[in-house]
């Protein structure tokens, strides 16, 4: 690919920095494209191909380019997966923090007396529920775009589903082992409690795991 729009782009009789201008992107982009060492976006091939007044199947199947240009969507859609992943599981923790420290509060209001640390506890937890209700919304409205816009990489789409997952189980069973510490138990008793709160809370995350797995490719 590298190749036909350099030499395109001499019979045009443009510079890199004319091309750039007509696809809105800086001439080391250009530069990067015809030295090899990137490729151009998708969103950018169909303008591209236009620019260089030549069909969209010339430009990739030149050099083997559509061979690479699939690798490059690839990449693309997994940063992309990867980027929501991270930001979800973000927002996920940040939840968990706020409803353990408004659950420790709330055990110290009862344990010492007196309301000063009960409106605290209260607003803590409120945040918590907040978050995650953002989190999953946002990890949803992110979801749907993505898969709308790399409908091929359905791959990337059950990885990253699968790797918030595992990732958020750990943290469901942070905000438990708290609760059950906290709930004026003996050993023994918080042991049992504990364990029997995670299975059930295994539950979901196991259904969605293999839900998750078993979808259409």
């Amino acid at each position: 690919m590298k190749d036909i729009i350099a030499k395109r782009r001499r019979e045009l009789g443009l510079t890199q920095q004319q091309l750039a201008d007509r696809l809105n992107v800086s001439d080391k982009v250009v530069s990067k494209w015809e030295t090899g060492r990137s490729l151009p976006d998708t969103s950018l091939l169909v303008p591209l191909a236009n620019a260089l007044q030549i069909s969209l199947n010339e430009l990739l199947d030149a050099d083997g380019g559509r061979q690479d240009i699939d690798k490059a969507a690839e990449h693309e859609a997994n940063a992309a997966y990867k980027n929501a992943c991270i930001v979800t599981m973000a927002m996920q923790a940040a939840a968990a923090l706020f409803i353990i420290a408004g659950r420790i509060l709330s055990y110290r209001a009862g344990y010492y007396g007196g309301d000063f640390f009960g409106p605290f506890a209260y607003v803590l937890t409120a945040l918590g529920a907040l978050s995650e209700i953002a989190a999953i919304s946002f990890f949803l409205v992110r979801w749907n775009t993505l898969r709308a816009k790399y409908p091929a990489r359905s791959r990337s789409d059950r990885k990253y589903i699968n790797i918030l997952l595992l990732c958020t189980y750990p943290i469901v069973l942070a905000v438990i082992a708290v609760f059950v510490a906290l709930h004026g138990l003996n050993p023994a008793e918080q042991w049992i409690l504990f364990l029997l709160c995670a299975a059930v809370a295994l539950l979901p995350f196991a259904a969605c795991y293999l839900l998750n797995n078993r979808r259409k490719r």
